[in-house]
């Protein structure tokens, strides 16, 4: 029967009265002094109450205790423990509450252990290699690929520089870098091209390190394959185009060389400059197309000083003309200053060649950080997305008579700077090419 404590407190008053009213009643029966009767009256009433009074408080104090321990298994993250029988009113509607509690974060965490089950299966077979550090670089998680990347079957716990004691040295030497990159090496006679990613997350309140390493030598692979099968392509139509007409061209000057002879036609010597005269400007075409490859072949190291930004820009203007949309931010930086004006010229040009406005093509130099961004503007037809993507990748066109080297030469320059060549699609038309170059000096 459940009773709540006030009642019971009351109905033990209620009985110590009783008990007292029995005393004294006997007291009178047999004759017993009321002076002694009514102490031992009063002490049986006040024993009997604290008696009853203990009895139901005991039974409100199993329940705070059954309360109390099941509060302290939700830190252990035990959420089983119920209270399945009580008889308190005042206690009913908090126990019905927190089983209640406990039944929802049962269910939360089973689903949550799901989710996780879920996600580690996923993270296993990624083609990944993930790693988790702590803020003492410690190995938190590592998956299966990471395992078989760095040559060791368990990581956990192990620290950065002994997880990749057995990997090869340039995985090694990036890993300790702490930055993101891109790694090519050669290991049991194959090339290998690894990229890192390298993320700083936060995890139950601390710094973590999450690191993600990705193989592309299959792809990259794939992607070599096709840029020489391209390469090959624009050399042999080049080739065919110059030297089909100079074979022919050649043959019919012999014959004309020959009938002269025995025709004594003078008419037909008339014509040999002509031929001689085409001849020479399909091999000038012809010398000038693999003067770009070597170019490209043979792109020496910048030689990065502290230079003015105002005669570069003074210069490229007087070939080809733009609107400089925003005063200079600083006066100089420090880069090439005959590679930088090649890469302004290249892109200025090709922002003329892109069908926009003359007065719509700008350049603008923006300050982030200790890097200054050149952008360059224009209004054209701008570039399909997977042209874009590919624009910067060796022999790789979208000109039909293109050599694919322009803007590989400028990324090529970019990267030498610290930077890299990066082209936009504008929202109303147009294209927006920017690179970056450094604003202090760069380390030597």
């Amino acid at each position: 029967m459940t009773v709540s404590l006030q009642a019971a407190v009351s109905a033990c008053l209620f009985v110590s009265l009783l008990v007292f009213a029995a005393i004294l009643w006997l007291a009178a029966l047999f004759a017993i002094p009321f002076t002694l009767a009514i102490p031992v009256g009063l002490l049986v009433a006040a024993v009997v109450g604290v008696v009853g009074i203990s009895y139901f408080c005991s039974r409100q104090q199993r329940i705070i205790d059954c309360l109390t321990d099941g509060i302290r298994s939700f830190k252990d993250q035990d959420f089983s423990v119920q209270i399945t029988h009580f008889e308190s009113i005042e206690m009913s509607d908090l126990i019905l509450e927190y089983n209640r509690l406990s039944t929802t974060l049962k269910k939360q965490r089973h689903a949550t252990s799901q989710r996780e089950l879920l996600l580690d299966t996923i993270l296993q077979v990624s083609p990944v290699s993930i790693l988790l550090l702590n803020q003492f670089d410690q190995v938190v998680y590592a998956n299966d690929k990471a395992g078989k990347l760095l040559n060791k079957k368990s990581l956990s716990g192990l620290v950065l520089h002994h997880a990749i004691a057995n990997a090869d040295p340039k995985l090694q030497t990036i890993l300790l870098q702490k930055e993101s990159g891109f790694v090519t090496f050669q290991a049991n006679d194959e090339k290998q091209s690894y990229y890192f990613s390298r993320q700083s997350i936060t995890l139950n309140h601390q710094p973590h390190v999450l690191l993600m390493c990705q193989n592309l030598s299959s792809e990259m692979s794939r992607q070599e394959v096709g840029l020489w099968k391209n390469a090959i392509r624009l050399i042999s139509h080049e080739l065919n185009n110059s030297l089909a007409p100079i074979s022919s061209l050649t043959n019919s000057a012999n014959t004309i060389v020959e009938r002269s002879a025995e025709e004594q036609n003078h008419a037909l010597i008339q014509l040999l400059p002509e031929m001689l005269a085409t001849i020479n400007r399909r091999t000038e075409n012809l010398s000038e197309f693999v003067a770009k490859y070597s170019e490209f072949a043979r792109l020496p190291a910048p030689n990065i000083t502290e230079q003015p930004l105002q005669p570069i820009l003074d210069t490229v203007g007087k070939l080809y003309d733009f609107t400089l949309l925003a005063s200079l931010p600083v006066k100089c930086a420090f880069f090439d200053p005959i590679q930088v004006e090649q890469v302004l010229i290249n892109l200025v040009k090709n922002a003329h060649e892109s069908g926009s406005k003359i007065d719509e093509i700008g350049v603008k130099l923006l300050v982030d950080y200790q890097r200054l961004i050149v952008v360059v503007v224009d209004r054209g037809v701008g570039m399909e997305e997977e042209k874009l993507a590919n624009a910067v990748l060796p022999f790789f066109s979208t000109k039909p008579s293109g050599t694919g080297v322009g803007l590989s030469i400028c990324n090529e320059v970019a990267i030498a700077h610290g930077g890299q060549l990066k082209l936009f699609n504008r929202k109303k038309g147009g294209l927006m090419v920017q690179f970056d170059l450094p604003l202090v000096a760069p380390k030597a």
